[in-house]
């Protein structure tokens, strides 16, 4: 600590002489990078994704001081999902982990949570808001947690930072809304400012003895994505910068949004087969010759879009579904007219078809 004390107040004497000048002119990229977690990514099935969000703020060498970072809205690639899972990873809720906890216990922080561990990170921050290569940390670690889901069904996550150069932890929170990871970040101290965080999902091991930290992502399905037909997933960014009083967060000089230039990856999205699977339910019984209306439900547990799908029934019923994605269903009215020997039981077929074949049978009892 007395090391940091003297770097911090080297660093503030070297600046006093520029007290007036102000950051400006930052540049900022957002880039994500997805990857299966193993075979391929498909076209409209999603599969468990490894999946990185980094944010970066670079300041003109010219200015003296670095405009700290706010917030970021990350826009994910179409088809990039957060899937939280209570069962795998149990929400951190706040009566477990929250900003009146002690956040300069790195153990203690993620202990607090250790079941709720969804991805790991790293990031890198500038002393004092001071632009010097002596003032840049890199030590700091992130810890991103399930926060399950907030009152409109939205994915939410909250990320514990520690630095131990500076022996400060902070606490930040996310949610995804509409394809949109927003996340707020609080004043740091002495409103140092963030060079770059980035978050990893499930993340590799976060190995930190020094500090008694040791930990993963716990859950491999968090992440869910797909690759679309054009091969190449999309990301775009927007960063509000400020400066606030520390340690009260309030505003002393403007915001600053900077977007970030869109930013791109190739990938190879396979077309994937359909696999259908269907289900009857309808009267126990008819009378002969009459026709009834039976509910089917057509589910696709293949990896490809079913197109088309139409059903037809014994007894000449027939029904549309249009298309249904992978993992999804659909539900249609078939009428269709029983016949059969008056006190016996007819067995009705249902059959989808729709780039694959699935059917269903059900008995009814003829009156």
């Amino acid at each position: 600590m007395k090391k940091l004390v003297a770097i911090v107040v080297a660093l503030v004497a070297s600046l006093t002489v520029a007290a007036s000048a102000q950051a400006a002119n930052e540049t900022v990229e957002g880039t994500t990078n997805v990857s299966a977690r193993s075979g391929s990514l498909y076209q409209a099935k999603p599969v468990p994704a490894n999946f990185t969000i980094r944010a970066e703020v670079t300041t003109p060498a010219s200015s003296p001081k670095v405009n700290p970072l706010k917030n970021t809205k990350t826009t994910f690639p179409a088809g990039v999902s957060f899937n939280p899972n209570n069962k795998k990873t149990p929400p951190c809720t706040d009566a477990m982990l929250s900003v009146a906890s002690n956040l300069s216990d790195a153990e203690g922080v993620v202990n607090s949570c250790k079941n709720s561990v969804v991805g790991t990170g790293t990031s890198a921050i500038f002393l004092a808001k001071i632009n010097q290569p002596t003032a840049l940390i890199g030590d700091p670690i992130l810890v991103i947690f399930n926060a399950g889901k907030d009152n409109q069904g939205r994915a939410t996550i909250k990320i514990y930072a520690y630095s131990k150069t500076t022996n400060v932890g902070i606490l930040m929170h996310g949610t995804l809304i509409n394809g949109v990871l927003d996340v707020a970040i609080p004043v740091l101290s002495e409103d140092s400012a963030v060079k770059y965080y980035q978050f990893d999902l499930p993340g590799p091991l976060l190995d930190r003895p020094d500090i008694n930290v040791s930990t993963r992502g716990l859950d491999p399905n968090y992440v869910k994505a797909t690759c679309p037909a054009g091969g190449v997933l999309k990301t775009n960014s927007q960063f509000i910068l400020g400066e606030r009083a520390y340690p009260s967060g309030t505003d002393t000089g403007p915001e600053t949004t900077v977007d970030s230039p869109e930013t791109t990856q190739n990938c190879t999205g396979l077309v994937g087969k359909p696999k259908l699977s269907v289900k009857v339910k309808g009267p126990k019984a008819v009378k002969r010759g009459k026709k009834a209306t039976f509910k089917v439900t057509i589910t696709n547990k293949g990896t490809g879009i079913a197109k088309g799908v139409k059903v037809n029934a014994t007894g000449g019923g027939k029904g549309k579904a249009g298309n249904i994605n992978p993992d999804k269903s659909k539900a249609v009215k078939v009428k269709t007219k029983v016949t059969g020997r008056k006190g016996g039981k007819k067995t009705l077929t249902f059959t989808a078809k729709g780039g694959a074949t699935g059917k269903a049978k059900i008995k009814v009892k003829v009156k």
